[in-house]
Formats: C-alpha cells, sequence, structure tokens
C-alpha cells in the first residue's frame, strides 16, 4: 500500500493530524517507537493535562519568528479545543491564568484520539522505530530506494522492520525533552540534513540551579508569589506577560511557575532579578509614619516568610527601628527586596524540563507547515520552533498544528 501521509509521532499533533486527515479520507500510517500513544501527553499537568488556556495570543509563545501563530491560534482556538474535550467525553476546568486542565488522567485523552484514529481507518506502527527515512528524488544521485534504482518518487521509511511508502511525510516527533521517555532530537537532525534551518533544542519550563553559596541558600520549601526579570549588562527586562507568579525555592535553586516561565528566556550568562514584594513598594512601607517603632526585620517578616526575610535583611541593619533609618539605608534594603539579582549555574536540564525551545525554523516552511526544501514533508508540534509558556499553551500548539497540517495535506 502507497499511503497518501506517514506521520512520525503519536503525540497529540500526530493524533489530530492522522485522525483529521483520515476523516478527510486519506490513507495515513501514524508511527511510533512507543507501545502506547501519547507518552509524554500522559504526564502532562502531573497527568491531568493542562489541555489549552483562554488566552491564547502570540506573546504566550517564544521562538525566531511567531507570526504564523496569529492564523493558527485563529483556525484552532480555545473553543475549538474545549470542542475536542467534549466530543472525547472528558470533562474540564478552568484554574488560575486562564488554564484549562482536564479532571480525568491525560493518558485518557490519548486512548480515546487513538480510538477515533482506529474508526477513520488509521493504520497504526506502534512500538516500531521509523528509521532510514528516504525522501523523492528528483535522480537517484543519493543511491537506490529498498534496493531499487532509479528516481525515488515516494517517502519511505521502515517502521521497525515493515517498509512504509507514503506520498508525503508528517514529522510530529516532538522534542528532546524527557529524554527518559525516549525524546531525542534525532529528527531534528535528520531535518538539518535534508536542507532545513534548525535551532537546537535547549531545555525550557525547567527549574534553575543556583550556586551552592548564593545568598538565599538553605530556604528550601518556601514558596511566594514574585516578579521575575532577567539582567545582562545594565538590560533588565521583565519578560512574562503575566507579571507575578509563586516561586518555590529548591534544596539546588528555584523552581515554581515564576521559575518555569522566566527559563523560557534564560540564556546563560544573565543574572536573574528578583522583586519579592511585586504589588507592595518597600519604600512607601518604610515611610510611612506608623511603621516608624518597628525593628526593620519585624516590618519585613509582617509581609515576607520570616526565614527569608531574616536572609536579606542586613544584620546592620535588622535591630534598628524603621525610623532611625535614612533614604541611603532605605534605597539599599528596597533594592534587596525587589531588585535582588543572581546569576544562575544552570538548569536542571532535559530530564527535568516539561518542554524544550527551538526545532525546525519557520523560514524553512510553509505558512502550512509545508517544507520549502522538499514538498510533501510537514511539520507539527513541538518539532517546529514556536514554543509555548506554562499554562497548556504547548498542547495547544501541537493540535493547532496538527490540525492545520491535516487540512494541509494532499489527496491524490
Amino acid at each position: 500500500m502507497i499511503y497518501d501521509a506517514a506521520i512520525i509521532g503519536a503525540g497529540p499533533a500526530g493524533l489530530l493530524c492522522a485522525r483529521n486527515a483520515a476523516r478527510r479520507g486519506l490513507r495515513v500510517a501514524l508511527i511510533d517507537s512507543h507501545e502506547e500513544p501519547g507518552a509524554k501527553l500522559a504526564i502532562a499537568g502531573g497527568g491531568k493535562g493542562n489541555i489549552t488556556n483562554r488566552i491564547l495570543a502570540e506573546n504566550r509563545y517564544i521562538g525566531r519568528d511567531t507570526g504564523i501563530l496569529r492564523s493558527a491560534l485563529k483556525a484552532f482556538s480555545c473553543n475549538d479545543a474545549l470542542a475536542l474535550m467534549r466530543e472525547l467525553g472528558l470533562p474540564w476546568e478552568e484554574r488560575d491564568f486562564g488554564q484549562i486542565f482536564g479532571l480525568k488522567p491525560a493518558a485518557i485523552m490519548a486512548e480515546r484520539l487513538a480510538v477515533q484514529c482506529d474508526d477513520a481507518g488509521v493504520d497504526f506502527y506502534l512500538g516500531r522505530t521509523a528509521s532510514n527515512i528516504g525522501v523523492p528524488e528528483k535522480d537517484d544521485a543519493h543511491g537506490p530506494a529498498f534496493g531499487r534504482s532509479g528516481p525515488q518518487e515516494h517517502f519511505r521509511l521502515f517502521a521497525g522492520q515493515e517498509k512504509v511508502t507514503a506520498r508525503q511525510l508528517v514529522v510530529a516527533a516532538g522534542s528532546s525533552a524527557c529524554p527518559q521517555l525516549g525524546a531525542s532530537d534525532q529528527l531534528l537532525r535528520l531535518a538539518a540534513s535534508w536542507g532545513h534551518e534548525i535551532i537546537p533544542f535547549r531545555p525550557v519550563l525547567v527549574p534553575l540551579v543556583m550556586p551552592a553559596d548564593w545568598p538565599l541558600a538553605g530556604l528550601e520549601g518556601i514558596s511566594l508569589n514574585v516578579r521575575l526579570g532577567l539582567k545582562r549588562g545594565n538590560d533588565l527586562r521583565w519578560p512574562d506577560p503575566e507579571g507575578i507568579r509563586p516561586l518555590l525555592f529548591t534544596h539546588r535553586g528555584v523552581s515554581g511557575p515564576a521559575v518555569l516561565v522566566a527559563s523560557c528566556w534564560w540564556t546563560p550568562g544573565e543574572e536573574l532579578v528578583v522583586d519579592f514584594l511585586p504589588e507592595l513598594p518597600l519604600l512607601e512601607l518604610l515611610n510611612e509614619k506608623e511603621n516608624g517603632k518597628l525593628l526593620v526585620r519585624n516590618l519585613l517578616t509582617r509581609r515576607l516568610p520570616a526565614r527569608l526575610a531574616d536572609t536579606l535583611c542586613p544584620e546592620d541593619l535588622a535591630r534598628r527601628k524603621v525610623a532611625e533609618l535614612g533614604k541611603k539605608d532605605r534605597l539599599r534594603l528596597a533594592e534587596l527586596v525587589h531588585r535582588f539579582s543572581v546569576l544562575p549555574a544552570g538548569t536542571e536540564g532535559l530530564r527535568r524540563a516539561e518542554a524544550a525551545a527551538g526545532g525546525v525554523a519557520l523560514s524553512s516552511l510553509s505558512r502550512r507547515l509545508e517544507s520549502l526544501h522538499i514538498p510533501g514533508m510537514f511539520f507539527c508540534g513541538e518539532i517546529v520552533d514556536i514554543t509555548g509558556l506554562l499554562g497548556g499553551y504547548n498542547i495547544h500548539w501541537a493540535f493547532a498544528s496538527g490540525a492545520m497540517v491535516a487540512k494541509a495535506l494532499r489527496r491524490d
């Protein structure tokens, strides 16, 4: 059989692409190295799956070029994602920051999408790694395909030990995040060998590691709302569009939603700047007459966790009354609270990352996510250089891009 499309990767992008394409009457093969579809989807959102978000906008994504997002998110909106949940019979709930979570394990979503693929006639090649991928050639300069001479007109590959031939190829293989589940950058490197511009994967939505001797070591377990900035030289920016999110001190550094989002922009050599009182200027508290008789340490512990306040407050100020502080000391204290700066040692890496930034650059793809170098080859999901912030944006992009490619696939 010659398939209309072979899809590598049975994550959310590949599953929805396969289902939608098969429902259009295309003959589809879906290939994945895991025995069960949706291996990474099953652990998303703590196993519940943060499926989408009410606030879908370009500034919730990073990448070298995110211009395609406007049309992609318009074509597959939050309401479309919720309609998919209803079609799959999955209840959901809305949480802070517009996040939509399923109320059943995310693995069930993958299972039910797979059932719909099966009902639509998709052929599954699960537990089989895609290899020896051959692309259509105008001549046989690169050698024969499967021992045959002459031009190669179709995409040909092995799914495990089985040969698969298709008129079109969809690469929905994800990124190298979570290598413990078998994730790698193999197909990204292969895309580069086919002439595509790529941006190497790097871990994002990941905790940051701090030097062992950093001033706030030993505060693990403390959590509070902060605003995080990034600083290189004199350039200070506050990139998170939500502004304020929770931070959690860990035994190796910092984590929590605020840090995971900041990691999307952080690069080695940049300082992390923390505003521990983002909604209340400390100078205003210091200047209020009713606080004049308070010890500086007691003023801080009213607004911050005690261990954090004790660590932040300089010893020469802690036991002094607020009214005794001069302008210079007030500014020094405010700087420590609102502009605490530290140079991270690194991240927890791809094993702890919820996603990876980078991928196939959009400069190598059409607005339908078709390769500009190899007609009939498409990319969707996390392997494309579009990565969402924390809050359901990555799964939504997987669905949106998978739906876009399914619509673009041609019937011959």
